[in-house]
């Protein structure tokens, strides 16, 4: 038998998923209210993120002196944060695509980027 080091999978893509592709192993079908919760959600947390960096650093200079650098730290991270919901969201609208076929979003073959979870 084989040490259960090498009995494990390596990599995500080294897993069977039946009738799939490797690539496109993480991708799943969904319908369009699936698709369309997920993308609204997306969608909100970014414009969200977007705002709180907007009001934190448009409030600096109301805030006491001392409180200033904590604003401008608060609002950088919120920055941060609404950069990496936008690679998330492209992501998402790059792994499905709506065709005149179906009602229901189909799978483009890119994977959704995970690695932002």
């Amino acid at each position: 038998a084989l040490p259960i080091s090498r009995q494990l999978p390596l990599s995500a893509s080294d897993l069977p998923v039946a009738g799939v592709a490797p690539r496109e192993a993480m991708m799943f079908p969904m319908t369009d209210g699936q698709y369309q919760l997920v993308y609204n959600t997306l969608s909100f947390s970014l414009a969200s993120m977007m705002a709180t960096t907007l009001f934190l650093w448009m409030r600096v200079p109301a805030i006491a002196a001392k409180y200033q650098s904590a604003l401008i730290i608060s609002g950088l991270v919120t920055f941060i944060a609404a950069y990496h919901y936008m690679r998330i969201f492209n992501s998402w609208t790059e792994s499905y695509k709506y065709t005149l076929d179906s009602t229901d979003p189909q799978l483009t073959g890119v994977p959704f980027n995970d690695a932002y979870r």
